[in-house]
């Protein structure tokens, strides 16, 4: 008789990458002959429960510009431009402070030459030879004393009064403005 050959090789039942125990029902004790069932992929239906739709994209208007940002970049731009004519006015003021200084220096010298060689011409002595006995110590009504111990006092003869009311503002605001020039120069 033909026998029936046997294998006891079990064969792994694959879906996708997960395998799966060979002939594996669940129970501890199987039957040989019972035949498994592979398990069948499922298929996978997808339904769309929204329809796409393009979004719609809200674009803000150009707002309008401030006056009041105008003004305020003006306003700067004018106090950089003041604050470089400044450092200008700076530069030149340090270049001729440091030619006056070599002019003071320069002036000192000639000062203590000056100071030496008028001591030499005006000397008491050959002035004393010069004019002889006619010269003569100042006597004590002659001699005058001046009392300094008070505080100054200064009077302007030309003393103008200040006006008042809008013709006093406007004489203010025209003294600032010539202070502010007499200040660029």
């Amino acid at each position: 008789m033909a026998s029936r050959h046997r294998t006891n090789t079990a064969s792994y039942n694959t879906y996708g990458s997960v395998a799966y125990a060979p002939a594996y029902e669940g129970g501890a004790l199987r039957n040989p002959r019972e035949r498994t069932l592979q398990p069948q992929p499922k298929v996978r239906t997808h339904e769309r429960t929204r329809s796409l739709t393009r979004t719609k994209v809200q674009v803000r208007q150009a707002g309008e510009i401030s006056p009041f940002a105008v003004v305020g970049f003006l306003v700067v731009g004018v106090f950089a431009v003041l604050v470089i004519f400044s450092y200008a006015q700076f530069t030149v003021a340090n270049s001729q402070l440091s030619s006056l200084r070599s002019e003071l220096s320069d002036l000192q010298a000639q000062n203590v030459t000056l100071s030496a060689e008028y001591e030499r011409v005006f000397d008491m002595e050959r002035i004393q030879a010069a004019v002889g006995d006619t010269m003569v110590r100042p006597t004590n009504d002659q001699v005058v004393y001046l009392d300094l111990s008070q505080p100054d006092n200064v009077v302007l003869s030309e003393d103008q009064e200040r006006s008042t009311g809008i013709r006093g503002a406007l004489e203010g605001l025209e003294d600032i403005f010539n202070q502010v020039i007499e200040y660029f120069r």
